[in-house]
Protein backbone atom coordinates (compact mmCIF):
# COMPACT_ATOMS: atom_id res chain seq x y z
CA UNK A 1 0.00 0.00 0.00
CA UNK A 2 0.97 3.78 -0.98
CA UNK A 3 1.69 5.67 2.66
CA UNK A 4 -0.65 8.64 3.65
CA UNK A 5 2.51 11.04 2.39
CA UNK A 6 2.67 9.37 -1.34
CA UNK A 7 -1.25 9.47 -1.79
CA UNK A 8 -1.45 13.24 -0.77
CA UNK A 9 1.00 14.13 -2.89
CA UNK A 10 -0.95 12.40 -5.89
CA UNK A 11 -3.62 14.28 -4.60
CA UNK A 12 -1.55 17.66 -4.52
CA UNK A 13 -0.27 16.62 -8.58
CA UNK A 14 -3.85 16.23 -9.36
CA UNK A 15 -5.37 18.98 -7.81
CA UNK A 16 -2.68 21.60 -9.26
CA UNK A 17 -2.91 20.59 -13.00
CA UNK A 18 -5.46 22.37 -14.78
CA UNK A 19 -5.48 20.56 -18.13
CA UNK A 20 -4.18 17.12 -17.23
CA UNK A 21 -4.55 13.96 -19.18
CA UNK A 22 -5.18 10.64 -18.52
CA UNK A 23 -3.30 7.88 -19.95
CA UNK A 24 -5.22 4.34 -18.56
CA UNK A 25 -4.93 0.88 -19.12
CA UNK A 26 -7.86 -0.52 -21.25
CA UNK A 27 -9.59 -2.32 -18.03
CA UNK A 28 -12.05 -1.44 -16.16
CA UNK A 29 -9.38 -0.63 -13.46
CA UNK A 30 -7.64 1.99 -15.46
CA UNK A 31 -10.93 3.12 -16.44
CA UNK A 32 -12.38 3.90 -12.63
CA UNK A 33 -9.12 5.22 -11.87
CA UNK A 34 -9.26 7.36 -14.44
CA UNK A 35 -13.02 8.24 -13.55
CA UNK A 36 -12.40 9.03 -9.85
CA UNK A 37 -9.40 11.41 -10.63
CA UNK A 38 -11.23 12.86 -13.27
CA UNK A 39 -14.36 13.77 -11.39
CA UNK A 40 -12.69 14.78 -8.38
CA UNK A 41 -11.68 17.71 -9.87
CA UNK A 42 -14.18 18.46 -13.13
CA UNK A 43 -11.25 18.52 -15.84
CA UNK A 44 -8.99 16.63 -18.02
CA UNK A 45 -8.86 13.99 -20.78
CA UNK A 46 -8.51 10.61 -20.73
CA UNK A 47 -6.90 8.10 -23.18
CA UNK A 48 -7.76 4.29 -23.29
CA UNK A 49 -4.40 2.80 -23.89
CA UNK A 50 -4.73 -0.33 -26.37
CA UNK A 51 -1.19 -1.18 -26.65
CA UNK A 52 -0.28 -4.61 -24.28
CA UNK A 53 0.98 -4.81 -22.05
CA UNK A 54 3.13 -1.29 -21.79
CA UNK A 55 2.49 2.45 -23.44
CA UNK A 56 4.29 2.93 -26.44
CA UNK A 57 5.50 5.56 -28.23
CA UNK A 58 3.07 6.09 -30.31
CA UNK A 59 1.03 7.83 -28.00
CA UNK A 60 2.61 11.02 -28.15
CA UNK A 61 0.56 12.10 -30.93
CA UNK A 62 -2.06 12.39 -28.30
CA UNK A 63 0.01 14.73 -25.94
CA UNK A 64 0.76 17.02 -29.08
CA UNK A 65 -3.14 17.01 -30.07
CA UNK A 66 -4.78 17.83 -26.53
CA UNK A 67 -1.77 19.86 -24.94
CA UNK A 68 -1.62 19.20 -21.44
CA UNK A 69 -0.15 20.58 -18.88
CA UNK A 70 0.73 17.09 -17.14
CA UNK A 71 0.10 13.43 -18.09
CA UNK A 72 -1.01 10.77 -15.34
CA UNK A 73 -0.12 7.07 -16.35
CA UNK A 74 -2.83 4.59 -15.13
CA UNK A 75 -2.51 0.77 -14.48
CA UNK A 76 0.44 0.32 -17.24
CA UNK A 77 3.58 -2.02 -15.90
CA UNK A 78 5.10 -0.57 -18.49
CA UNK A 79 6.05 2.52 -20.94
CA UNK A 80 8.03 3.17 -23.33
CA UNK A 81 11.25 5.04 -22.49
CA UNK A 82 10.87 6.52 -25.55
CA UNK A 83 7.60 8.27 -24.49
CA UNK A 84 8.55 9.71 -21.32
CA UNK A 85 11.70 11.58 -22.77
CA UNK A 86 9.60 12.89 -25.05
CA UNK A 87 7.26 14.49 -22.58
CA UNK A 88 10.49 15.53 -20.83
CA UNK A 89 11.82 17.18 -23.68
CA UNK A 90 8.26 19.21 -23.44
CA UNK A 91 8.69 20.10 -19.77
CA UNK A 92 5.37 18.01 -19.45
CA UNK A 93 5.48 16.48 -15.33
CA UNK A 94 4.84 12.86 -15.45
CA UNK A 95 2.71 11.19 -12.61
CA UNK A 96 2.75 7.29 -13.06
CA UNK A 97 0.48 4.86 -11.15
CA UNK A 98 0.62 1.11 -10.93
CA UNK A 99 0.27 -1.87 -8.78
CA UNK A 100 1.90 -4.66 -10.65
CA UNK A 101 5.23 -6.52 -9.86
CA UNK A 102 7.53 -5.50 -12.35
CA UNK A 103 11.59 -4.36 -12.75
CA UNK A 104 11.93 -1.16 -13.85
CA UNK A 105 15.29 0.89 -14.83
CA UNK A 106 16.20 3.54 -11.99
CA UNK A 107 16.58 6.06 -15.34
CA UNK A 108 13.25 5.15 -16.75
CA UNK A 109 11.48 5.90 -13.10
CA UNK A 110 13.66 8.39 -12.91
CA UNK A 111 11.58 10.24 -15.74
CA UNK A 112 7.91 10.04 -13.97
CA UNK A 113 7.00 10.94 -9.97
CA UNK A 114 6.23 6.44 -9.67
CA UNK A 115 3.85 4.78 -7.60
CA UNK A 116 3.15 1.46 -7.16
CA UNK A 117 1.83 -0.41 -4.49
CA UNK A 118 3.37 -3.75 -4.94
CA UNK A 119 3.91 -6.16 -3.10
CA UNK A 120 0.44 -5.62 -1.58
CA UNK A 121 -0.33 -5.01 -5.01
CA UNK A 122 -4.06 -2.67 -4.50
CA UNK A 123 -5.56 -1.54 -7.85
CA UNK A 124 -5.08 1.48 -9.11
CA UNK A 125 -8.28 2.04 -8.26
CA UNK A 126 -8.39 1.70 -5.05
CA UNK A 127 -4.87 4.09 -5.00
CA UNK A 128 -6.73 6.62 -6.74
CA UNK A 129 -9.55 6.62 -4.32
CA UNK A 130 -7.83 6.60 -1.38
CA UNK A 131 -5.94 9.13 -3.04
CA UNK A 132 -8.83 12.04 -4.36
CA UNK A 133 -11.90 9.86 -4.40
CA UNK A 134 -15.07 11.61 -3.26
CA UNK A 135 -17.55 9.62 -0.97
CA UNK A 136 -19.73 9.78 -3.91
CA UNK A 137 -17.93 8.00 -6.29
CA UNK A 138 -17.44 4.72 -4.10
CA UNK A 139 -19.43 2.98 -6.53
CA UNK A 140 -16.58 3.45 -8.96
CA UNK A 141 -14.17 2.03 -6.63
CA UNK A 142 -16.08 -1.14 -5.97
CA UNK A 143 -16.43 -1.62 -9.69
CA UNK A 144 -12.49 -1.16 -10.43
CA UNK A 145 -11.43 -2.85 -7.33
CA UNK A 146 -14.06 -6.34 -8.11
CA UNK A 147 -13.24 -6.10 -11.90
CA UNK A 148 -9.43 -6.49 -10.43
CA UNK A 149 -10.43 -9.08 -8.00
CA UNK A 150 -9.78 -7.16 -4.90
CA UNK A 151 -11.75 -6.90 -2.07
CA UNK A 152 -11.59 -3.41 -0.70
CA UNK A 153 -12.04 -2.37 3.36
CA UNK A 154 -14.89 -0.24 2.52
CA UNK A 155 -16.57 -3.14 0.63
CA UNK A 156 -18.46 -3.49 4.04
CA UNK A 157 -19.64 -0.26 4.21
CA UNK A 158 -21.02 0.02 0.47
CA UNK A 159 -22.72 -3.52 1.23
CA UNK A 160 -24.56 -2.27 4.41
CA UNK A 161 -25.68 1.33 2.30
CA UNK A 162 -26.13 -0.95 -0.94
CA UNK A 163 -27.32 -4.31 -0.11
CA UNK A 164 -29.50 -4.56 -3.35
CA UNK A 165 -25.68 -3.87 -5.46
CA UNK A 166 -23.59 -5.93 -3.23
CA UNK A 167 -22.90 -8.13 -0.57
CA UNK A 168 -19.30 -7.92 0.90
CA UNK A 169 -19.58 -11.60 2.49
CA UNK A 170 -19.06 -13.10 -0.67
CA UNK A 171 -16.10 -13.96 -1.86
CA UNK A 172 -14.24 -11.56 -4.17
CA UNK A 173 -13.96 -13.71 -7.57
CA UNK A 174 -17.78 -14.68 -7.22
CA UNK A 175 -18.90 -11.31 -6.73
CA UNK A 176 -17.82 -10.99 -10.58
CA UNK A 177 -20.63 -13.04 -11.20
CA UNK A 178 -23.27 -13.14 -8.48
CA UNK A 179 -23.72 -8.97 -8.02
CA UNK A 180 -24.64 -5.89 -9.63
CA UNK A 181 -21.53 -4.89 -8.75
CA UNK A 182 -19.76 -6.90 -10.40
CA UNK A 183 -21.94 -6.78 -13.41
CA UNK A 184 -21.30 -3.34 -14.24
CA UNK A 185 -17.75 -4.16 -13.94
CA UNK A 186 -18.06 -6.97 -17.08
CA UNK A 187 -20.07 -4.43 -18.76
CA UNK A 188 -17.99 -1.90 -19.11
CA UNK A 189 -15.10 -4.45 -19.79
CA UNK A 190 -16.77 -5.26 -22.54
CA UNK A 191 -17.94 -1.47 -23.64
CA UNK A 192 -13.82 -0.71 -23.70
CA UNK A 193 -14.00 -2.92 -26.89
CA UNK A 194 -14.84 -0.54 -29.20
CA UNK A 195 -14.43 1.64 -31.37
CA UNK A 196 -12.48 4.71 -30.29
CA UNK A 197 -15.44 7.45 -31.09
CA UNK A 198 -17.87 5.67 -29.63
CA UNK A 199 -15.41 4.65 -25.83
CA UNK A 200 -14.80 8.52 -26.10
CA UNK A 201 -18.61 8.87 -25.87
CA UNK A 202 -18.84 6.72 -23.23
CA UNK A 203 -16.06 8.63 -21.14
CA UNK A 204 -18.28 11.72 -21.77
CA UNK A 205 -21.17 9.53 -20.04
CA UNK A 206 -19.19 8.21 -17.48
CA UNK A 207 -18.03 11.58 -16.10
CA UNK A 208 -20.99 13.17 -15.46
CA UNK A 209 -23.29 9.87 -13.79
CA UNK A 210 -24.62 9.44 -10.55
CA UNK A 211 -24.66 6.13 -9.68
CA UNK A 212 -24.41 2.76 -10.72
CA UNK A 213 -27.68 2.44 -11.74
CA UNK A 214 -26.59 5.16 -14.74
CA UNK A 215 -24.65 2.24 -16.26
CA UNK A 216 -26.79 -0.65 -15.30
CA UNK A 217 -30.10 1.16 -17.13
CA UNK A 218 -30.12 1.47 -20.74
CA UNK A 219 -31.19 4.81 -21.97
CA UNK A 220 -30.66 7.08 -25.07
CA UNK A 221 -26.77 8.46 -23.77
CA UNK A 222 -25.35 4.46 -22.82
CA UNK A 223 -26.98 2.59 -25.55
CA UNK A 224 -24.05 2.41 -27.49
CA UNK A 225 -22.06 1.14 -25.19
CA UNK A 226 -24.89 -1.60 -24.20
CA UNK A 227 -25.04 -2.76 -27.57
CA UNK A 228 -21.50 -3.57 -27.67
CA UNK A 229 -21.58 -5.46 -24.75
CA UNK A 230 -24.71 -7.32 -25.68
CA UNK A 231 -22.37 -8.03 -28.70
CA UNK A 232 -19.31 -9.25 -27.30
CA UNK A 233 -21.46 -11.26 -24.77
CA UNK A 234 -23.33 -13.16 -27.29
CA UNK A 235 -19.28 -14.10 -28.47
CA UNK A 236 -18.22 -14.68 -25.13
CA UNK A 237 -21.29 -17.04 -24.59
CA UNK A 238 -20.17 -19.23 -27.38
CA UNK A 239 -16.81 -19.13 -26.50
CA UNK A 240 -17.86 -20.53 -22.88
CA UNK A 241 -19.48 -23.59 -24.62
CA UNK A 242 -16.78 -24.26 -26.86
CA UNK A 243 -14.29 -24.24 -24.31
CA UNK A 244 -16.74 -26.27 -22.29
CA UNK A 245 -17.25 -28.81 -24.91
CA UNK A 246 -13.72 -29.37 -24.28
CA UNK A 247 -13.80 -30.40 -20.30
CA UNK A 248 -12.38 -33.75 -19.64
CA UNK A 249 -11.27 -35.46 -16.54
CA UNK A 250 -7.73 -33.72 -16.84
CA UNK A 251 -6.71 -30.69 -14.62
CA UNK A 252 -6.11 -28.46 -16.87
CA UNK A 253 -8.22 -26.83 -19.60
CA UNK A 254 -6.52 -25.37 -22.51
CA UNK A 255 -8.40 -22.96 -24.67
CA UNK A 256 -7.28 -20.98 -27.84
CA UNK A 257 -9.22 -18.78 -30.16
CA UNK A 258 -8.43 -16.00 -32.49
CA UNK A 259 -10.71 -12.97 -33.86
CA UNK A 260 -11.14 -9.42 -34.20
CA UNK A 261 -11.56 -9.26 -30.18
CA UNK A 262 -9.55 -10.43 -27.79
CA UNK A 263 -11.32 -11.62 -24.38
CA UNK A 264 -8.73 -13.68 -22.94
CA UNK A 265 -9.75 -12.25 -19.57
CA UNK A 266 -12.98 -12.45 -19.44
CA UNK A 267 -12.93 -15.92 -21.01
CA UNK A 268 -10.90 -17.06 -18.18
CA UNK A 269 -12.48 -15.96 -15.20
CA UNK A 270 -15.68 -17.07 -16.51
CA UNK A 271 -14.61 -20.70 -17.39
CA UNK A 272 -13.01 -20.62 -13.21
CA UNK A 273 -16.24 -19.49 -12.06
CA UNK A 274 -17.45 -22.13 -13.08
CA UNK A 275 -14.72 -24.73 -12.37
CA UNK A 276 -12.54 -23.82 -9.43
CA UNK A 277 -11.68 -27.16 -9.36
CA UNK A 278 -9.81 -26.83 -12.99
CA UNK A 279 -6.28 -24.99 -14.14
CA UNK A 280 -7.25 -22.70 -16.90
CA UNK A 281 -5.38 -21.20 -19.59
CA UNK A 282 -6.67 -19.05 -22.18
CA UNK A 283 -4.56 -18.17 -25.45
CA UNK A 284 -6.07 -15.50 -27.91
CA UNK A 285 -3.97 -16.30 -31.32
CA UNK A 286 -1.94 -13.15 -32.58
CA UNK A 287 0.23 -13.45 -35.37
CA UNK A 288 3.20 -14.77 -34.23
CA UNK A 289 1.82 -15.00 -30.23
CA UNK A 290 -0.40 -15.79 -28.29
CA UNK A 291 -1.72 -13.67 -25.44
CA UNK A 292 -3.03 -16.18 -22.35
CA UNK A 293 -4.87 -15.34 -19.45
CA UNK A 294 -4.00 -18.09 -16.40
CA UNK A 295 -6.40 -18.92 -13.80
CA UNK A 296 -5.79 -21.50 -10.83
CA UNK A 297 -4.48 -21.98 -7.52
CA UNK A 298 -0.78 -21.20 -7.40
CA UNK A 299 -1.14 -19.74 -11.16
CA UNK A 300 1.87 -17.31 -10.56
CA UNK A 301 4.22 -19.03 -9.22
CA UNK A 302 3.87 -21.57 -11.72
CA UNK A 303 3.90 -19.31 -14.50
CA UNK A 304 7.54 -17.51 -12.68
CA UNK A 305 8.43 -21.17 -12.71
CA UNK A 306 8.06 -21.63 -16.51
CA UNK A 307 9.49 -18.52 -17.54
CA UNK A 308 12.56 -19.24 -15.49
CA UNK A 309 12.76 -22.44 -18.22
CA UNK A 310 11.25 -20.25 -21.41
CA UNK A 311 12.86 -16.86 -21.35
CA UNK A 312 11.06 -15.92 -24.39
CA UNK A 313 7.72 -16.12 -22.49
CA UNK A 314 6.91 -12.67 -20.31
CA UNK A 315 4.30 -12.24 -18.18
CA UNK A 316 3.29 -12.02 -14.23
CA UNK A 317 -0.03 -11.21 -12.03
CA UNK A 318 -1.63 -11.98 -9.18
CA UNK A 319 -1.83 -15.59 -7.27
CA UNK A 320 -4.34 -17.31 -8.60
CA UNK A 321 -4.88 -14.83 -12.14
CA UNK A 322 -1.79 -13.69 -13.96
CA UNK A 323 -1.69 -13.35 -17.98
CA UNK A 324 1.57 -14.38 -20.46
CA UNK A 325 3.08 -13.49 -23.60
CA UNK A 326 4.13 -17.22 -26.29
CA UNK A 327 5.58 -17.22 -29.14
CA UNK A 328 3.41 -19.74 -31.19
CA UNK A 329 6.22 -22.18 -32.10
CA UNK A 330 6.52 -22.27 -27.77
CA UNK A 331 2.81 -22.79 -27.00
CA UNK A 332 2.87 -26.60 -26.93
CA UNK A 333 5.86 -26.49 -25.19
CA UNK A 334 4.53 -24.15 -22.35
CA UNK A 335 1.11 -25.97 -22.18
CA UNK A 336 3.07 -29.21 -21.77
CA UNK A 337 5.74 -27.58 -18.84
CA UNK A 338 2.31 -26.37 -17.11
CA UNK A 339 0.29 -29.67 -17.39
CA UNK A 340 3.75 -30.86 -15.77
CA UNK A 341 3.43 -28.39 -12.70
CA UNK A 342 0.04 -28.90 -12.17
CA UNK A 343 0.19 -32.66 -12.09
CA UNK A 344 3.57 -32.27 -9.51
Amino acid sequence: MLTQKQLDEIKEKLESSQNPLFFFDNDVDGLCSFLIMQRAIGRGKGVSIKSFPGLSESYIKKVEELNPDCVFILDKPLVDKEFLQKLEEKNIPITWIDHHEVELDKDLINLADYYNSYPSTEPTTYLAYKAVGKKEDMFLAMIGCIGDVYMPEFSREFSEKYPELFNSKIKVFDSLYLTEIGKASRLLNFALKDSTTNVVNMLRYLMKIKDVYDIMHENKQNKEFHLRANQLTKIYDKHIEKAENNLTDEKLLVYTYSGDTAMSSELANGIYFKHKNKFIVVAFRKQDKLNASIRGKSAKKILAKIIKKMPFVTGGGHEEACGAQIPTELFEEFVRRVRDEIEN
